[in-house]
């Protein structure tokens, strides 16, 4: 079917308008047809696709050279050739200009102006739609008390572990596993980001206090803190995710009720979830943590808000927003701290999102997205230059 201009570009903005709904560049074609690459850089050249992924979906045939300084494509039978070390690619006789080749953990990127030049010269018009990460007016204003500290060194924590298990199901899903998974994965995503050390609480299956915690992010001069959970409840019905900071008071009695049992390292979920619960600390703790965190109360609310509004862009579960409570694991730390409920493992519609991998790569874009946003933001308003440097989702 023939797509006259206008239709072309009315395909082009209708797209546009849902890319928010997931982080992948999307390739337009003339014909209606759309090709999603969610294995990308973002560099501050722009957009770099992962040539694997490419090969795949668009029947491309790249060969390296064994030196890896030469790149052939055969795109519809045309023969394009890449210089791997000088960023210049010639088709035919053609010589294109185009933002180059990037090789990351072992795998090969190319920049997206060149597959638009490429297929031009084939008499083929596609458009490149990259995500858009749009932000509120509440989130672009950077709160007026601060630490006048750049953003260097992120700590990851995955909730839970060892003897501890968290929430889990009668068909084997754990959340002390879970969170390891997910935290893995955002740490070697936020690693591949210029100027940021990546620190994770725990790297295995290991047993590890709530104060233990903390103290080891305090211990590595934590610019920020992630600790992640997933929720689990007595009724299957409950859902959602949410992003919690600091507060002695929490936002409801569900809110309370969640922080008491976090604080009380509860092992699975059982009856005594339907059973008051008293607390897990001292009144004095409370305070002294409160304490703690208070310097930082502006800054942890704005960065939990920054990591709702960037996960309720990717995530099919209803959005619980942003809340208070008295997360012990958060009191000791001497920086911004937030603690996600990426979903409700006792859910099924939650637990078969959060076990999905894709999905998991997409909560990951979203908080490190959320990170490199939030270290972007406090750069400026510290008066700094920022460069922009992430990795996709991933596969």
């Amino acid at each position: 079917m023939k797509v006259d201009k206008k239709q072309f570009f009315l395909i082009f903005f209708f797209s546009l308008a849902i890319s928010a709904q997931a982080p992948s560049v999307r390739i337009i074609f003339e014909n209606n047809k759309i090709v999603l690459i969610e294995d990308f850089w973002v560099k501050e050249s722009g957009f770099y696709l992962a040539m694997d992924e490419l090969s795949g979906k668009l029947k491309l045939t790249p060969v390296f050279s064994k030196d890896e300084q030469w790149l052939f494509v055969k795109i519809h039978n045309q023969l394009v050739t890449v210089d791997l070390k000088k960023n210049k690619a010639v088709i035919g006789e053609i010589p294109i200009s185009f933002n180059g080749v990037i090789k990351e953990n072992g795998k090969w990127y190319i920049s997206e102006d060149f597959l638009p030049q490429v297929y031009a010269r084939q008499g083929v018009k596609i458009a490149i739609e990259k995500p858009i990460l749009n932000h509120n007016a509440e989130l672009s204003s950077f709160p007026e008390k601060f630490k006048k500290d750049l953003i260097d060194v992120i700590v990851i924590d995955p909730g839970h572990g060892g003897i501890n298990f968290g929430a889990n199901t009668t068909s084997g899903w754990r959340e002390k596993d879970l969170t390891l998974k997910l935290a893995l994965k955002l740490g070697s995503r936020l690693r591949g980001a210029k100027g940021l050390n990546v620190y994770l609480t725990r790297e295995d299956d290991r047993h590890l206090s709530l104060e233990e915690r903390s103290d080891f992010a305090n211990r590595v001069g934590a610019d920020l803190f992630i600790s992640l959970h997933i929720n689990g409840f007595s009724s299957e019905t409950v859902r959602g995710f949410e992003t919690y900071f600091l507060s002695l008071k929490a936002s409801d009695e569900e809110s309370r009720r969640l922080a008491m049992l976090e604080n009380l390292e509860f092992s699975g979920l059982n009856g005594n979830q339907n059973q008051p619960v008293n607390g897990g600390f001292s009144e004095l703790e409370l305070i002294l943590g409160d304490m703690a965190q208070n310097q930082h109360l502006s800054e942890s609310e704005a960065f939990a808000k920054t990591i709702q509004n960037h996960l309720g862009q990717i995530m099919e579960i209803p959005n619980r927003g942003v809340k208070q409570a008295p997360f012990k694991v958060l009191m000791g730390a001497n920086m911004p701290a937030v603690l996600v409920e990426v979903g409700y493992l006792t859910n099924p519609d939650d637990l078969h999102n959060i076990t999905d991998p894709k999905v998991q790569d997409k909560i990951v874009y979203a908080l490190a997205t959320s990170v490199l946003e939030w270290k972007k933001l406090k750069t400026k308003q510290l008066g700094m230059k920022e460069s922009y440097d992430t990795k996709g989702t991933g596969k």
